[in-house]
């Protein structure tokens, strides 16, 4: 009889605990409520953990890309292997070790990091279910972690208790890191993991790249960065700001919004026109002039709104990549958030110290 139930009524810790020390084998499974296309799965077999995967995590989670990243194998391997498991149905790091593409121990440790970081996530779900399917032939795979279950529970146990901390100490992703050089200067030496962690940084690369190509996860990869950071052996470099065609930053999109110059000269055009036309028929416009309390804004009013809305969110996009308001206007036009046009004639007595 299959063992199923919901998130509300069972901790998934204490489930994957109890199959564990009945020495099950076989899958766990768990969906989101009322989504049965959103499934994460924990492969066990004679009650250790071999296996976790989910059929919603970015690409950038997935085993393949996370080797392919760290460049423990080449993209044309990725790809050769991906092929192989789609006409196989086998796990693709048997196939990566078996075809020579990477080391078993290489493998292991990314499989390692994958089983932790998804059974978080499906950890920290509010709804949801769970069922466990037996498979009582089902074979160990060749490439395969081998987990206790009761050890990965008391890691998840410590995720969970330690990330708050760490929350607070790490720089935003976007957050270039550089070597303080202190390390070298007294000839410390760091443990593997933090070592591993140290040597990624290079001065261009962002908090995110680090975490994104490190076989630690990024959990235990922030974990170290933030101690480091405390410890003086690195320090912060600056915002990292990369645009792509397809995805805009923040201050992309507002330096988007500037009309290109014939536009601009478009538009002044067609204002003298009107100007002009208003010369030889004349009539009341007075209404246009209106309080700004009234039922219409003045066109110098309207401008100025305009223009302090820019400015305002301008602001919470400059607190969003430095993680503090700008001291005045000028930091704006700097970091290229906004254009001189942008603060022409703004009233700064308005400003707004909290956006």
């Amino acid at each position: 009889m299959a063992l199923e139930g919901s998130l509300k009524d069972f901790n998934i810790l204490e489930v994957i605990q109890l199959l564990g020390q009945q020495g099950k084998t076989g899958v766990l499974r768990v969906w989101v409520w009322g989504k049965k296309d959103d499934e994460a799965g924990i492969s066990f077999f004679e009650g250790r953990i071999t296996h976790a995967t989910s059929t919603q995590r970015t690409k950038g989670d997935l085993l393949g890309e996370r080797l392919a990243k760290t460049g423990i194998i080449s993209r044309d391997d990725l790809y050769t292997a991906l092929r192989s498991q789609k006409k196989s149905g086998r796990f693709l790091g048997e196939i990566v070790v078996e075809e020579g593409m990477a080391e078993e121990q290489a493998v292991l440790n990314a499989l390692y990091t994958q089983v932790h970081e998804l059974i978080y996530e499906v950890f920290r779900l509010e709804e949801g279910t769970f069922k466990f399917d037996p498979l009582s032939r089902e074979a160990l795979p060749k490439v395969s972690v081998q987990l206790n279950a009761d050890e990965v529970m008391l890691n998840i146990l410590k995720m969970v208790d330690e990330w708050p901390e760490i929350e607070k100490k790490v720089p935003p992703p976007t957050m270039v890191l550089q070597k303080s050089g202190t390390l070298e200067e007294h000839g410390i030496s760091l443990s593997e993991d933090h070592d591993a962690v140290y040597r990624l940084v290079d001065g261009t690369r962002s908090v995110q790249e680090i975490v994104d190509i490190s076989l630690l996860g990024k959990f235990a990869t922030l974990e170290i960065i933030a101690s480091l950071l405390e410890g003086g052996d690195l320090k912060e470099k600056g915002i990292k700001r990369v645009e792509t065609p397809g995805r805009l930053t923040p201050a992309a999109k507002v330096r988007r919004q500037q009309k290109p110059a014939y536009v601009r000269y478009g538009v002044g055009l067609i204002i003298a026109l009107i100007l002009l036309f208003i010369s030889f028929f004349p009539f009341n416009f007075k209404f246009l002039w209106r309080d700004q309390r009234g039922a219409t804004y003045s066109l110098q009013g309207y401008v100025e709104k305009v223009r302090q809305e820019r400015v305002e969110w301008g602001r919470k996009i400059f607190f969003l990549e430095q993680g503090r308001y700008p001291e005045d206007l000028r930091e704006l036009i700097d970091s290229g958030i906004l254009a001189e046009d942008d603060i022409r004639e703004i009233d700064v007595r308005r400003e707004s110290n909290n956006p």
